[in-house]
């Protein structure tokens, strides 16, 4: 290209984006599940607009460009760990912290409506002929999905809006194609005053399909819904007949990295995985916020909440609920007839996982493990090595399960770390055992092993109510672990009849261990016989300032390297320093999830909660029904102990 060449492109160029609306702040009124701000906003209809003032206005004439040429695309260059979520901090959130999303200048607006849309008459429309988008006014929209698929431009930055409270049955899956940028996505979201979230149903093998080299997408305010898998539906396949289904796959070949996807303010019902994130190549920023995934089940495969392989991810303020069962186990085994839970079913499931973070979720009634995390090194070698790494866990709720947070599995040749840098910071854990859906006795709450350089620290784990839960304990510490801190947890309410072999509120295992730490705890067993420290390698391990008590006999408090101790013989053998034997006496040790439901007028099931989740538009998002109100309540009751690091 000449000189002359180059120079005029650029100044094309800088003419193009310079055109780019920046997002601003809309704290305006609009009903839904999102807060979506218009490129052009100072003729805003007003939200309580009239339908008889909104059909006396003139029709939408659209002005859009159909053949432009604008579109630049470049490699997928976002780095891992990188979440581009329009931060509260530089406008990019409303005052409820929802994404505001904004169209470009070129974008098309393409309208759906099942029930006044019309496929042959329909148009699409350019931001500059909607004042506000939320409520177009005249527009002629499309019927279908498809069709409006249609008209989605690859590398543009279009949107798709379907109407609030209406209804599509989809007899094929929807393909999104991929934004310009971080900052101008290809979006699929919702329009409307009223009514609830747009709902696409299907029985295909998926809804909705991010396949490969698709990135800058945004998914907002949509419901999913595989209806004939769900056994109360009049659309039930019938047990025998239900074939699997996921709300949302995300596919990168190998040696490939794509990514910037937001996911935020969805409802995923009634699908086998409700988000499934595969491939072999690397998935960097998919952004997971304020969505619903419950009642994932299969008969015939394993079932997840939500799945992911090699992605950073940032789950942020999601309810998980009772994912990976419909039923509970009727044996002992894993039989999946009818969705019955088995021990290879999670609310999540993240494998090979590197710079995520797990951040105000609330997880609730998984069929085994709430968040698993595995670390596979290679099945034909010998040697492991780290395959997950940079994992953070801050602020969750969870309740219920079999265990807690895993990050031990899977393959592993027992020779190394196969984990890096993993914080579980400030989490409050309730009731782990309780539901037993596989029927085993599991009351596991934190399990770690493997790791090179981590931290525990600052978490409640409370109060397991099933006596038949007897297969317990608290934090559990294993393998080749080097530079682990378990610190400042409070760990109340753990019943066993007996201290057991090997099982304590805090376990250390005896394999090969360096650098590990363990002080500021707060282990109360008051009206358990249960254990408070298990070390099997003890010289590995310092102790420092941590309270304890247990109903169990003086003689089985402790162990130490195969032998049980009082805390005299302790202190001896694992030079325990500036610990106390202390009974603690607790303001309110019985504030569990449900006291504090039926304290702000929520009493009543978990469904009944999670509905009343669901039910909440943008406008009303109430911070009472949040894993960060919820969790605040419980540590209130327990001290309000929190860790910083």
């Amino acid at each position: 290209m000449s000189y002359l060449s180059k120079v005029l492109f650029l100044v094309v160029f800088i003419g193009l984006t310079a055109c780019k609306t920046s997002p601003e702040v809309d704290d305006s009124s609009t009903a839904g599940d999102l807060s979506i701000s218009s490129a052009a906003t100072a003729n805003s209809e007003s939200s309580d607009q009239s339908q008889a003032q909104a059909a006396a206005q003139d029709p939408v004439v659209s002005t859009a460009d159909t053949d432009s040429d604008a579109v630049l695309t470049e490699e997928y260059t976002v780095k891992a760990g990188e979440f581009n979520l329009y931060p509260r901090e530089t406008s990019g959130w409303d005052s409820g912290g929802w994404s505001i999303l904004t169209p470009s200048e070129d974008s098309r607006l393409i309208y759906v409506s099942s029930s006044a849309g019309d496929d042959e008459t329909a148009e699409y429309y350019a931001p500059r002929d909607i004042s506000d988008i939320q409520a177009p006014g005249l527009i002629k929209p499309f019927k279908t999905v498809h069709a409006a698929l249609d008209q989605v431009r690859d590398d543009y930055p279009d949107w798709i809006l379907l109407l609030r409270g209406d209804t599509w049955e989809l007899v094929d899956r929807v393909a999104l194609k991929s934004g310009r940028s971080v900052t101008e996505r290809s979006v699929i979201t919702a329009y409307g005053d009223s009514g609830g979230r747009p709902l696409l149903k299907s029985n295909e093998s998926e809804i909705l399909r991010i396949w490969a080299d698709v990135s800058y997408v945004a998914i907002v305010g949509l419901g999913l819904k595989a209806h004939k898998r769900d056994p109360e539906s009049l659309d039930f396949s019938g047990w025998g007949n239900v074939a699997d289904s996921i709300g949302l796959r995300i596919y990168s070949p190998e040696g490939t990295v794509m990514g910037s996807v937001l996911i935020e303010g969805n409802y995923f019902n009634f699908f086998t995985k409700g988000i499934n994130v595969q491939g072999g190549g690397s998935h960097h920023d998919i952004v997971v916020r304020r969505n619903i995934v419950r009642n994932s089940y299969s008969e015939k495969a394993h079932a997840q909440g939500m799945y992911a392989s090699h992605a950073s991810v940032l789950l942020e303020e999601n309810i998980f609920d009772h994912n990976g069962w419909y039923k509970k186990q009727e044996g002992s085994g894993n039989e999946e007839a009818e969705g019955q839970a088995t021990m290879f079913n999670h609310n999540t499931y993240f494998s090979e996982a590197f710079h995520s973070k797990f951040i105000g979720n609330i997880f609730l009634r998984s069929s085994s493990i709430q968040n698993k995390w595995a670390a596979n090194s290679d099945k034909d070698g010998t040697l492991d090595s780290v395959e997950s790494h940079d994992l953070w866990m801050e602020g969750n709720l969870y309740v219920g399960g079999e265990i807690g947070i895993s990050a031990g599995g899977n393959t592993d040749h027992d020779t190394g770390p196969r984990w890096e840098n993993v914080t579980i910071l400030n989490n409050v854990l309730l009731a782990i055992g309780r539901d037993q859906p596989t029927n085993r006795t599991l009351g596991w709450y934190i399990d770690a092993s493997d790791w090179q350089t981590g931290s525990i620290c600052g978490n409640y784990l409370l109060n397991n109510d099933n006596p038949l839960v007897t297969n317990l304990y608290g934090i559990n510490l294993a393998g080749h672990s080097s530079s682990v801190s378990i610190s400042d947890n409070t760990i109340h309410g753990l019943m066993r009849d007996d201290p057991g072999s090997n099982t304590a509120a805090i376990t250390v295992d005896s394999e090969e261990k360096t650098d590990i730490t363990i002080d500021g705890n707060n282990v109360q067993l008051a009206g358990s016989n249960m254990r408070v420290v298990l070390a099997d390698n003890s010289s590995s391990v310092s102790f420092d300032g941590n309270k304890y008590f247990s109903a169990a006999e003086a003689g089985q408090w402790f162990k130490a390297n195969g032998s049980d101790e009082d805390f005299d013989s302790w202190t001896l053998a694992t030079s325990d320093i500036n610990s106390t034997v202390e009974q603690d006496s607790f303001s309110e040790p019985g504030r569990s999830f449900e006291t504090y439901l039926a304290l702000i007028g929520a009493s009543g099931s978990i469904d009944t909660f999670v509905d009343l989740v669901a039910d909440q538009s943008k406008e009303a998002w109430a911070r009472d029904l949040t894993a960060e109100a919820i969790s605040e309540y419980i540590r209130g009751g327990y001290g309000g102990l929190t860790c910083s690091i």
